[in-house]
């Protein structure tokens, strides 16, 4: 399923890099990108989220990538608008950080 909804995501944003999906425990996040190697790696409790949030992850992930930026950029956010309105991907975002907000403190 990760590997279908990462497909899913590099379509919804046009990304024609290869890009690799890792899962392990991450201390201080539940996501990250790496832009040297073009992988997301995720922490294993993203997989308990509900397929559009983990899509979601992905996407975010990916528009990092995209955008060139760990910031939270107006590049990175047009590359998110690709996939998801603002307004929804808020929503997902705050579903995620309620959902799994042991990980972010």
């Amino acid at each position: 399923m990760l590997e279908e909804l990462l497909e899913r995501a590099r379509e919804l944003l046009d990304c024609q890099r290869d890009v690799k999906v890792k899962v392990r425990p991450l201390k201080t996040s539940i996501a990250r990108v790496s832009f040297r190697y073009g992988t997301i790696t995720l922490d294993p409790s993203v997989l308990k989220l509900e397929e559009e949030e983990i899509l979601y992850v992905l996407v975010h992930e990916l528009a990092h990538l995209k955008a060139e930026t760990t910031y939270h950029s107006s590049a990175f956010w047009m590359e998110v608008e690709k996939a998801f309105p603002r307004e929804r991907a808020k929503e997902l975002e705050d579903n995620v950080m309620m959902k799994l907000h042991r990980k972010m403190v």
